[in-house]
């Protein structure tokens, strides 16, 4: 489940987590989970455009897959930020160490940091806009 946190690198934004002052394990895994389970109903169809030309057709069908799946992120991430905003909490851009932390450590020693986190009396980097 802490694994599908968006804390990638990768993409377009900074990595960042989720802090909601004072909040219990519980809560904290619960809001976590129903948001995953939420953002995992996202589904994006890839439309590739018409080609009489069977390369052309393979190479459209190629870069719009790779579209929708950039869109299938890019959704996600919104779905996330929504559902986990709904419930109270703020995102805060994760400092290079705690990514890099974070990034070494296996699904429930991640969730557990991610607590830690979410937790704390102030948050640990700058806090994003709504």
């Amino acid at each position: 489940m802490a694994a599908a946190v968006p804390l990638s690198p990768a993409s377009a934004e900074p990595a960042f987590y989720f802090y909601k002052p004072a909040v219990e394990r519980q809560a904290f895994e619960a809001d976590l989970g129903q948001c995953i389970e939420l953002a995992g109903g996202v589904s994006v169809h890839a439309n590739a455009p018409y080609a009489a030309n069977p390369y052309a057709a393979a190479a459209g069908a190629f870069f719009a897959g790779m579209m929708a799946s950039r869109e299938r992120r890019a959704m996600i991430g919104s779905v996330m930020r929504t559902c986990m905003a709904d419930k109270g909490y703020r995102r805060v851009v994760a400092p290079k160490p705690v990514v890099k932390e974070l990034g070494s450590l296996k699904d429930q020693d991640k969730m557990a940091r991610l607590f830690d986190l979410a937790s704390q009396a102030s948050p640990l980097g700058e806090v994003l806009p709504r």
